[in-house]
Parts: structure tokens; C-alpha cells; sequence
């Protein structure tokens, strides 16, 4: 929530059991003093950070680095070594972000977007990354490079 610009705070989770109606009414609560603080959310607005937040979780790879964190953590990776908390999160995140990216540039391309500058415009993601994440993709049969337009690289999504 936080890489689309939807904000983390918009996400509550939180574990009540049903015997909890204490806790229960004071998630509730809290939930809804955050809801109200940050305004009624436009999701037409988001459209496109949407869509590609459920195509990056969607994704395969992630789902499976998910997976593994457990094991990593607990049992160590295929050399044993077992990682500390801090920094398979942050390799998840690393990935997460780039997943999302991926998703959020297959998105604009999609809706229009077919090069690398009008990605940027409708994306914000920085030019360099979006070139090299066109090359990733490029890779893996997500995005073809469907040739110049007025000298201008122009990509399609597959």
C-alpha cells in the first residue's frame, strides 16, 4: 500500500477473537477514526495503482519468496545459513517493489503509455529504472519492443 501511494494507513489488520469484544470495539474504533482522518478514498483515482498491486501479489515469484520466509528464517537457506528477520524482509520488500513496478508499467502500457517517457508521466517511476525494468520484462515475455515512433522506442504489452 505504501509503494502504490495509497498509503499504509489505509490497511488495518488485527486478530480478535471473538471473546475479545473489548478489543473488538476498540479496532473498530480506531479503524474508523483513521478512516475518517484521511478522507473518503477515490478508488477510480487509484485505478492503475490498483491494478497493479493485484498483479504484483498475484505474481508467482512473490508469492513463492513469501513462502520461504519461514524456512529461511527458522531452518537457513539451501547453504544453511539462517537469516535474520530484518533482512529477508528487507530482500522482500526489495522484491515487492519491484514486482509492483513491473506490474504498474505493464498497467500503463495497457492504458496507453507505450514509452519510456510517457511511462514516467502516468507512473512516476524514475526513467533508468523503467528502462531496466522494460529490459526484465522484455526477458520474460510481459512487454515487446514494438519499434521507433518518430524516433521515440515504443512497447507493447504481450
Amino acid at each position: 500500500m505504501e509503494i502504490s501511494g495509497i498509503g499504509a494507513q489505509r490497511l488495518h489488520l488485527a486478530w480478535v477473537s471473538s471473546a475479545e469484544a473489548g478489543r473488538f470495539t476498540e479496532v473498530v474504533t480506531n479503524v474508523t477514526e483513521a478512516v475518517r482522518s484521511q478522507g473518503k478514498f477515490d478508488p477510480q483515482a487509484f485505478a492503475l495503482e490498483l491494478d497493479a498491486a493485484e498483479a504484483a501479489m498475484s505474481r508467482e515469484f512473490l508469492r513463492w519468496m513469501v513462502g520461504k520466509e519461514h524456512s529461511i528464517i527458522k531452518k537457513g537457506d539451501v547453504y544453511g545459513r539462517k537469516w535474520d528477520v530484518q533482512k529477508i524482509e528487507s530482500v522482500l520488500d526489495s522484491v515487492l517493489e519491484r514486482e509492483y513496478h513491473k506490474c504498474l508499467i505493464l498497467s500503463a502500457i495497457k492504458q496507453g503509455s507505450t514509452s519510456v517517457r510517457a511511462i514516467r508521466e502516468r507512473t512516476g517511476i524514475h526513467l533508468g529504472r523503467i528502462s531496466y525494468l522494460l529490459a526484465d520484462m522484455e526477458k520474460t515475455n510481459m512487454v515487446t519492443f514494438k519499434g521507433m515512433e518518430n524516433k521515440i522506442p515504443v512497447f507493447a504489452a504481450l
